[in-house]
């Protein structure tokens, strides 16, 4: 009896360098998913959060260009304001002032 429980232990210990090779490469490949897993979701948590910090630099480009035509239309009016000759307009039209020699046309219309 006692030969035959030894040649049945000599027999696992022969299965077991293939058991332990394939828990080896279990764990392995347990441990390779576990990295693509990690490495896909912070893919996409980085490609949404791109995808938002994208729209609101587009709303912020937006912005600047409407500030930037805002500014060109305000430094237009300031070299106006420069001009003695838009001046007197603005005068004229708006307040009624005119030069002493000058004699303003009225319209009946008006």
């Amino acid at each position: 009896m006692r030969y035959s429980s030894a040649s049945n232990s000599s027999a696992s210990s022969s299965s077991n360098p293939q058991a332990g090779g394939r828990r080896r490469v279990m764990i392995w490949l347990i441990v390779v998913l576990l990295f693509a897993i990690w490495a896909i979701i912070t893919f996409f948590t980085q490609a949404v959060s791109m995808a938002e910090q994208n729209k609101v630099l587009a709303q912020k480009e937006k912005e600047r260009q409407a500030a930037d035509a805002s500014h060109k239309q305000l430094q237009y009016e300031v070299n106006r304001l420069q001009d003695p000759e838009y001046i007197g307009e603005m005068a004229r039209s708006k307040y009624g002032l005119y030069l002493p020699e000058e004699t303003p046309i009225i319209n009946g219309d008006e």
